[in-house]
């Protein structure tokens, strides 16, 4: 478990996050919350071997017309 899912939300700063995910070889973390309109708000970090795919799957989604 990474920073991102033991953070204190507000206190904890993305550049910790960032300073957490570079003390480890492989880092996986997702959270999802819900906004205060009721939609879904998710962030993961992903660091490590599997970031490429992890990013290669991410773009698919952002660009669908290339599925």
């Amino acid at each position: 478990m990474g920073a991102l899912t033991r953070m204190t939300w507000p206190q904890t700063t993305l550049l910790e996050v960032l300073e957490d995910a570079e003390k480890t070889a492989n880092t996986f973390d997702i959270v999802c919350l819900e906004l205060n309109d009721g939609r879904t708000f998710t962030v993961a970090v992903v660091c490590g071997e599997h970031a490429e795919a992890a990013h290669q799957m991410l773009d698919a989604l952002k660009h669908p017309e290339g599925l």
